[in-house]
């Protein structure tokens, strides 16, 4: 019977602390934490994963990945957001650096404030974002480096999926220009039923120089052939680069930046003013 006293003279107490308790998590879950651990707070804003990045550029996300709600945009608003996801080490933006660039950072500027706007967004599943796949080969015994280009495909209403688009490296870059028109199939060539076809196809190092003016190389058919045949084998990849070109008139470049600090992960390499659809954006680059 004490027992029972005492508990119903505490039961009040309790539940006073209790109610004290929840409404102080409450408060705090509405609040954007600052962790007192430095390495905790470096991993919270680091943006660990790709789709991490598109979900803050987007302002979908806060740094926990829960919904942007109205207390994170009153603190940090988008423009802040996105120019806190550029890579903010870049030496362009370094006032006393050699490589300063003036241009570099109004184009920054420009995009940020066009972006916010406008609000423009980058589709998650984007036809326009390319990833570069920066590989390590095997070439006759030789380790090269190729660089692999990937775009995601849609598949019936709901299937994603990457296909290879393009390949580029200097393995493949084997094909000259005749300019010296040595090397040609004369015109009178079809009166003798083109006999001298062998000699041309027998000069295998010169091949390109007897197709077409428009001849355009398929240097994907190769490097399939290549594999196929065994001349190349494939190791690994050594980095990803994500070129976007899902916002109208703009690419930025996404790559992962290694450091011990907030302004880590997947971050903007680059940002530049972009009129190219995709096929034509892979012909030009580089």
């Amino acid at each position: 019977m004490v027992i029972m006293s005492v508990y119903k003279r505490l039961l009040p107490a309790l539940f006073s602390a209790l109610l004290g308790v929840l409404n102080n998590s409450l408060c705090y879950s509405q609040t954007i934490i600052n962790p007192e651990n430095p390495n905790e707070k470096i991993f919270l804003v680091r943006t660990k994963q790709f789709n991490e990045f598109l979900d803050r550029f987007n302002y979908i996300t806060n740094f926990y990945g829960d919904p942007v709600d109205s207390v994170f945009m009153s603190k940090i608003p988008r423009n802040r957001l996105i120019n806190s996801l550029f890579d903010l080490k870049d030496p362009r933006l370094d006032p006393s650096g050699k490589s300063y660039s003036r241009n570099y950072i109004d184009e920054k500027a420009e995009f940020i404030n066009e972006v916010v706007h406008k609000n423009l967004l980058i589709y998650k599943y984007s036809g326009n974002i390319i990833a570069e796949a920066k590989s390590r080969v095997i070439f006759n015994g030789t380790p090269r480096t190729i660089r692999i280009f990937l775009t995601q495909e849609i598949v019936g209403k709901d299937m994603v999926k990457w296909v290879i688009n393009n390949v580029k490296g200097d393995l493949l870059n084997f094909l000259q220009t005749d300019t010296a028109y040595i090397r040609f199939i004369p015109p009178s060539s079809n009166e003798t039923d083109f006999i001298n076809l062998k000699r041309a196809l027998e000069d295998t190092d010169h091949l390109q120089y007897y197709a077409s003016k428009d001849y355009d190389p398929d240097y994907l058919t190769v490097f399939y052939y290549m594999l196929n045949s065994g001349l190349v084998k494939f190791e690994y990849v050594e980095e990803v680069i994500y070129h976007i070109i899902d916002l109208p008139g703009w690419c930025i470049k996404v790559k992962e930046f290694n450091r011990l600090e907030m302004n880590s992960g997947w971050l903007i390499s680059d940002v530049v003013k972009n009129s190219s659809d995709k096929i034509c954006y892979l012909k030009i680059l580089k």
